[in-house]
């Protein structure tokens, strides 16, 4: 059985189907997210997005939204601990759009969903790599040795962040290995993908770049630098005004832990659970 799966995201929502439809719509859940409470104006872009294109989306394909299963990450997990109930409530309002199956992923959760996602499609030419996610809220890093899961943590730093007043990690302490290759997943990811001759000298180069443009001229410069005309559609305002955070927690990353190369996969959690269901709760 192939699952529909809705993944709220701390910047995006997924609405994944295996083999029929992967489509993106903005949640800015983990914009504004202070002492774990959820922004009044993010619940209300998210609350918009479910009203106005998801949910008509659903109804056009025949989806009833109690058949999906419905995961949330990191914006959410902070803020189940509001002691206003900020995450409860959002939560509620999902109920009342009709979702049923939602489970809020701990960090354990989305580490695993993720890396046994992107191990199934890796695995037949590397068995040691690491794996960078990097969300609105928060960014995971996973290492894998030898086909296994030996090293996984959770940074609460994502591309929502203010970077100016936040100090990037400190992987080292964490014991994660050097030079092994660099999987990244992610909309940040299909980005860098489609740049020609990415590598750890021009992603430093494309950061200074980037940093003290605004949104049309990112725009701009994100088309000159990508041939790829398919990707342009990406280039969203509400992702180009904090892309220039995910490719600075990407880059200290890879120059922290020397990582030789960049690849790719289109595999995240959200494939993994529409093929799979929660079986690995």
């Amino acid at each position: 059985m192939v699952y529909t799966v809705l993944e709220i995201g701390s910047g995006s929502y997924k609405l994944h189907k295996e083999g029929a439809f992967s489509l993106r719509f903005q949640s800015s859940l983990g914009k504004g997210l202070r002492n774990s409470h959820l922004a009044s104006s993010s619940v209300k872009i998210a609350l918009t997005s479910l009203r106005e294109e998801i949910i008509p989306f659903l109804a056009k394909n025949n989806i009833e939204p109690a058949e999906l299963l419905v995961f949330a990450t990191a914006a959410i997990r902070e803020a189940m601990k509001d002691p206003r109930g900020s995450g409860e409530s959002f939560l509620k309002k999902l109920r009342g759009f009709g979702f049923q199956d939602i489970r809020v992923f701990s960090e354990d959760q989305e580490c695993c969903y993720a890396a046994m996602a992107v191990y199934e499609d890796l695995k037949d030419k590397y068995q040691d790599f690491l794996l960078l996610d990097t969300g609105g809220a928060s960014h995971q890093l996973v290492e894998i040795s030898a086909g296994e899961i030996v090293r996984q943590k959770s940074f609460r730093i994502g591309s929502h962040v203010d970077l100016n007043q936040t100090k990037l990690p400190n992987y080292l302490a964490s014991n994660y290995s050097f030079d092994k290759p660099l999987a990244l997943i992610g909309t940040s990811a299909l980005i860098l993908r489609a740049i020609p001759n990415i590598s750890r000298s021009t992603l430093s180069q494309i950061v200074a770049e980037l940093e003290p443009m605004d949104v049309a001229a990112r725009r701009d410069f994100l088309k000159l630098l990508i041939p790829d005309e398919s990707v342009h559609e990406l280039f969203v305002d509400f992702r180009l005004a904090i892309i220039n955070n995910a490719f600075k927690i990407i880059l200290n990353c890879a120059k922290e832990l020397r990582c030789p190369e960049f690849i790719y996969t289109p595999s995240q959690a959200m494939n993994f659970v529409s093929e799979n269901g929660f079986s690995l709760d």
